[in-house]
């Protein structure tokens, strides 16, 4: 039977999560850095994407602040360890590392790449020569926590400023040339969070500033060469400001916070012009980062999710909505389910703690990349988000043609949504609206003789599975939203939550399965009762019907499979393996096989004729709430609760090939050893006895290599050994002396074990020796047991002499 027991892997991980720090990109918009916790990714956003640079902070404190310099040269960043750290892309190392004085949170770079300001917590600002490491200016006056700080400066010039603003609303205003504060403005009564700087008058040197804060409100102030502002202009704006700036239009500045907008506001009138369309979800805006001269930004959201805008395009548009180019996902969040999509099955859709339905395309463009257990090529960033639920998504599932999916929400709501090949994206076809309670399970049909899915299986907290006719498709282009509020049939199903619905191949039957340690088996076209299945201890997670057998799997939280007849509804067989709750389970291989993933972060490879698992694929730290399957087991994709995921693919053949290839090897260098010794060439029968890395193959050619009939005190086994032991490197000495160890352990082998440590010590320089890592450790544990062999020998040698006393007692005698 031809089993698959083999997959690489690829892994997709989070590249922005877990971090307060704002994301920060190069002035032309080529890189990006993100935080991960106590790690910084640096991110090449052109083809082929990929992370460049991992930079892992020692004192694996968590990243409060960072930024990429606009020439995307140095990499600036503090941890709450209070170390402030500059790493050169360049040189791919920490050039430079110093100790602040309180944490920090804020930070900007001046547009020359030459100048770093960082406002701490206890009030203090300080502006850092980056090249050359030293603090050129340490700022004073503020009486609370910076909140903001942004440079104004011109090269070759002496026009160069620095606005701090801090939590108490306070604004001051540096002149670095003359290094004094040029003027205090209290105007916002909360945190100033957004600050910006434009040059009005070039003679007479006016600047404009304007500053947001979380009291809702846009200031415009202007001032010169003297110490008094002037406040121009003071405008509400509604919501808290997290970043404002000027555009390159003189009477429009942009604002973006609180409600997760972006406006664009007119300085003449007050009136937001245009802003980005409100998330149904509750987020809010944490930074944007202007590229290219301000001309896009990219907008950074409490999700750690990136939104590029054009905000010259928006400025030219006629339509009062900003749209939004390109979306990136630094993380997914916990996933809950998964199914493949799209015409060609190459994008993945995610059930998320969220209600937005994420689509994501999938990295497995290329074999290699699999084989190098890493994806360089397809670096998969972008995503696609679709709102139309109202609160987060329990599960989904997808049609065989991956041209139609259905969402299931905990706003008692299931959406079908339809790929548009004209348009290349999925748009909402028909909302099922009925169940009094969360929707945790959705399937669709496995046959479908029309080009959209007749029908539709739903079940709820409200202990109700229902059966919903889907409209009939009349159009090619997108429609509105049709509402369904009646279903066909419902039934009462289970005693407690259903937590899995899995539809027959045939469309004919369907079960259900629950947290009262059923499952239940129901007519699909009627939905009449057929079955229960009873014999979990614990709820059940997942149901599955086997494509090409009368079977089905149930997988539970009693940490089991089990494997029913659906001829008698008997258990046919128990998969045990799993330390924990068995979440999903999936047939593949034409039902030879079984893979079910479980809360302890495995995926179990079953072999079905037997009950016994053939392969254990670790490499999820969390519990895996999400698998889909594709090709009969080919290939699958597991997701964890961490929002890692690992794209799996069956490599059974080419691993066979390559351990027949291995052992082809093995024969051929065992036959040349045997020959090596049979001719006496003993350089090569050593070195290709170390290299085949057997102690015994090792061992036999050293005993036999022993020149009994050479005098010479200093040659060991014979010369050529000899000489290739006063040859060997570090990694080979350090293989021979645990070799040495082992065989030291026995007595029938500890003389070999004995002479090679004495080859090595004569022909190896003993410094040199002590430097390589382990070894000492190593010579240690031999010297306890050749202090063991001389002991005995010793005792050999006194029992001698009594054989020797009652020798010459017995010649006596006679």
């Amino acid at each position: 039977m031809d089993l698959r027991t083999t997959y690489a892997s690829t892994k997709l991980e989070p590249f922005y999560a877990g971090t307060g720090a704002i994301a920060s990109v190069s002035e032309d918009g080529r890189l990006l850095a993100t935080s991960v916790v106590d790690k910084i990714n640096i991110v090449s956003l052109d083809s082929p994407r990929r992370v460049l640079h991992s930079v892992d902070t020692e004192d694996e404190q968590d990243i409060t602040a960072l930024h990429l310099t606009p020439d995307g040269s140095y990499l600036c960043f503090v941890s709450q360890a209070q170390l402030l750290r500059v790493y050169s892309l360049k040189q791919e190392r920490i050039i430079r590392s110093m100790k602040i004085s309180s944490p920090v949170y804020v930070m900007n770079c001046d547009q020359t790449s030459t100048l770093l300001a960082i406002g701490g917590t206890d009030g203090s600002v300080s502006v850092i020569d980056i090249e050359n490491g030293y603090v050129t200016h340490s700022l004073k006056g503020h009486g609370a926590t910076i909140s903001s700080v942004k440079f104004h400066g011109e090269l070759n010039s002496e026009i160069w400023k620095l606005a701090s603003g801090d939590t108490n609303g306070m604004i001051k205003v540096w002149d670095l040339v003359k290094r004094n504060c040029q003027c205090t403005i209290q105007e916002h009564t909360t945190a100033v969070r957004g600050l910006d700087f434009r040059v009005t008058d070039e003679e007479k040197g006016t600047l404009q500033l304007l500053s947001g804060g979380r009291d809702n409100i846009l200031n415009l102030f202007e001032f010169n060469s003297t110490k008094k502002y002037k406040l121009l202009k003071t405008i509400p704006v509604i919501e808290q400001v997290e970043s404002c700036g000027f555009t390159q239009d003189p009477d429009v500045v942009y604002s973006a916070g609180g409600g997760a907008i972006y406006q664009l506001v007119s300085l003449s009138t007050g009136r937001v012009l245009k802003k980005t369309a409100k998330p149904i979800e509750e987020l809010f805006i944490i930074g944007t980062l202007c590229i290219l001269n301000g001309t896009k930004q990219y907008l950074v959201f409490s999700d750690q999710t990136l939104f590029l805008i054009d905000v010259e395009s928006a400025l030219q548009s006629e339509s009062e909505v900003i749209e939004v180019e390109n979306k990136i996902a630094g993380n997914h969040g916990t996933i809950a389910d998964i199914r493949f999509v799209g015409p060609k099955r190459d994008k993945l859709a995610l059930a998320t703690n969220s209600p937005t339905l994420r689509i994501i395309p999938t990295p497995t463009s290329s074999e290699e990349e699999f084989e190098n257990g890493e994806n360089k090529e397809t670096f998969p960033i972008e995503v696609k988000m679709y709102e139309g639920h109202t609160d987060l998504l329990n599960s989904l599932d997808a049609t065989a043609d991956g041209l139609w999916v259905a969402t299931a929400s905990k706003d008692h709501s299931v959406i079908l949504w339809r790929y548009h090949a004209k348009y290349e994206d999925f748009y909402p076809y028909t909302k099922f609206v009925g169940h009094v309670g969360s929707v945790n399970a959705v399937g669709l049909p496995n046959v479908m003789p029309r080009s959209w899915p007749e029908f539709i299986i739903t079940a709820s907290n409200d202990l109700t599975i229902k059966k919903w006719k889907v409209p009939k498709v009349t159009s090619d282009e997108p429609e509105d939203l049709i509402l369904v509020k009646t279903s066909e049939y419902t039934r009462r199903a289970h005693e407690k939550d259903i937590n899995a619905i899995s539809i027959s191949p045939n469309d004919s039957l369907f079960a259900t399965a629950s947290y009262d340690k059923t499952c239940k088996i129901w007519n699909l076209d009627d939905g009449e009762f057929q079955a229960t299945l009873a014999n979990h201890k614990r709820g059940l997670w997942d149901v599955a019907f086997c494509q090409y057998d009368k079977l089905l799997a149930t997988c539970s939280g009693d940490k089991t499979i089990k494997i029913w007849s659906l001829e008698s509804y008997a258990v046919v067989k128990t998969l045990e393996g799993h330390t924990n709750a068995v979440q999903r389970c999936s047939f593949i291989n034409k039902n030879k096989q079984l893979i079910s993933t479980g809360a302890d972060g495995l995926v179990i490879i079953w072999d079905l004729s037997t009950g016994e698992s053939v392969k254990t694929l670790d490499a999820h730290n969390n519990r895996i709430w999400a698998l889909a399957v594709m090709n009969d087991g080919e290939s699958f994709v597991t997701a964890d609760a961490d929002g890692f995921f690992e794209f799996w693919r069956d490599n059974s053949e080419e691993e066979h090939e390559r351990n027949l290839e291995q052992e082809k090897l093995k024969i051929e260098q065992e036959q040349s050893l045997q020959n090596y010794l049979s001719e006496g060439d003993w350089t090569n029968a050593f070195l290709l006895a170390m290299t085949l890395d057997h102690p015994m193959r090792l061992y036999n050619v050293l005993r036999q290599s022993v020149d009994n009939s050479n005098e010479d005190p200093n040659v060991v086994f014979n010369n050529e050994i000899d000489e290739v032991v006063s040859t060997l490197d570090k990694d080979q000495l350090l293989l021979l002396v645990k070799r040495c160890r082992d065989w030291n352990t026995n007595a029938r082998t500890h003389t070999v074990a004995q002479k090679m440590i004495r080859c090595i010590l004569l022909r190896q320089n003993i410094e040199e020796l002590s430097e390589i890592p382990g070894l000492v450790r190593i010579v240690e544990s031999i010297i306890s047991y050749a202090e063991r062999h001389y002991s005995r020998m010793d005792n050999l040698v006194q029992e001698s002499y009594i054989l020797d006393y009652a020798l010459v007692q017995m010649d006596k005698l006679l």
